[in-house]
């Protein structure tokens, strides 16, 4: 059958281009290692240097336990410069009682943010411990005030989704297997189906008694297995040497990847027929795919204006993030991201038949 047949030329093609299976099996997996220590290496030991003056000793004692490196300045004027001379996030002063005056360097928000936070921790431990105090005072004075202070209440921590360990990698680790599969995906079987057309193998294939859906057919069957291969790689990387963990089905997860990988397969080869040259090709990249990482999950959609979660239901990679996030971290069964998969199926549909409509354009006879 022609569809085989295709197929076959693509397997032989593709194994005798080391370089494209490269690109297409290892690059992902060590670009996912890449991210997996960027994301995780930055542990809770990271201290910020502050500056502080005039501020109770108590204070910089809870700052220090936490994380602070706090450096005792004798005067409180000419904030700037000792900020940027001593290279401090923050530089905090109480001018008088009861007055703290901070000064952030903020070309950092995230720090200026860990900062505020610790500050507040300290002043909000400093109150309590006075506090605590003071009510010890009052009880030893009057034993009968003991029933009327309040005991220090336990609290039991439980987690629906995740552990008390759980980072952001672990988060994002979902979207970023959707994306890196997706996008490698997209440029290799687009830049294929290109090089077709440029050197003329299309332009035979079309001219034989050949039926386009079953050139596209071919395309599919014979991409879709190294795409296979790609997620079975990727998958098991990800989850038995980077330990990411995977609270539902492994296998729904397999079968989310590979259906991305054959939505990404489809689309770039759609995409392809509207480039004239790989330029044209990696030219379509900042327009089609690079807006779909915004709404891939990264940022949480259910956080942005009404008009962007519209959109966001046209974007290919949200239905992908959403139900690998769903099985990954929340235990999502087939039937709680059936729809996710409906609409992926769906695009995969409408971009096989675009596909199958555009080659009519190459043919002559």
């Amino acid at each position: 059958m022609s569809v085989f047949a295709i197929a076959k030329r693509i397997f032989i093609q593709m194994f005798r281009d080391k370089r494209t299976l490269a690109l297409m099996w290892v690059a992902p997996l060590l670009l996912f290692t890449l991210m997996y220590f960027l994301f995780t290496s930055s542990g809770t030991d990271t201290t910020y240097k502050v500056g502080v003056y005039n501020l109770n000793p108590e204070i910089v004692k809870n700052l220090e336990e936490n994380h602070i490196n706090a450096t005792v300045f004798s005067s409180g004027e000419h904030v700037e410069e000792s900020i940027k001379n001593n290279q401090l996030v923050a530089f905090i002063a109480e001018k008088d009682a009861g007055h703290i005056e901070i000064t952030y360097e903020n070309s950092a928000p995230a720090k200026r943010a860990v900062v505020s936070a610790k500050l507040q921790g300290a002043l909000i431990k400093l109150q309590i411990g006075a506090l605590t105090a003071l009510g010890k005072e009052a009880v030893a004075a009057n034993p009968n005030l003991a029933q009327a202070v309040p005991q220090q209440l336990a609290i039991n921590e439980q987690y629906l989704y995740g552990e008390a360990d759980s980072d952001y990698f672990t988060t994002i680790s979902p979207v970023l297997l959707g994306f890196f599969v997706f996008f490698l995906v997209f440029l290799i079987s687009g830049m294929a189906l290109l090089r077709e057309r440029t050197t003329g193998t299309l332009d035979k294939l079309l001219a034989a008694p050949v039926r386009r859906w079953e050139i596209i057919a071919g395309y599919l069957l014979g991409y879709g297995f190294f795409a296979l291969i790609q997620t079975l790689l990727l998958v098991e990387f990800v989850v038995h040497v980077l330990h990411v963990p995977v609270a539902g089905s492994l296998a729904l997860v397999m079968v989310i990847t590979f259906l991305s990988a054959l939505l990404a397969l489809s689309f770039g080869v759609l995409l392809s027929t509207f480039a004239a040259s790989e330029f044209q090709m990696v030219q379509f990249i900042p327009v089609v795919i690079i807006p779909q990482i915004f709404f891939s999950g990264i940022i949480e959609i259910g956080t942005l204006a009404d008009w962007l979660q519209f959109l966001a239901r046209f974007m290919p990679l949200y239905y992908i993030g959403n139900a690998l996030q769903s099985v990954m971290i929340k235990a999502g069964t087939l039937g709680d991201i059936r729809n996710d998969l409906l609409v992926i199926v769906l695009f995969i549909g409408i971009f096989t038949i675009l596909n199958i409509l555009g080659l009519k354009r190459y043919r002559r006879i």
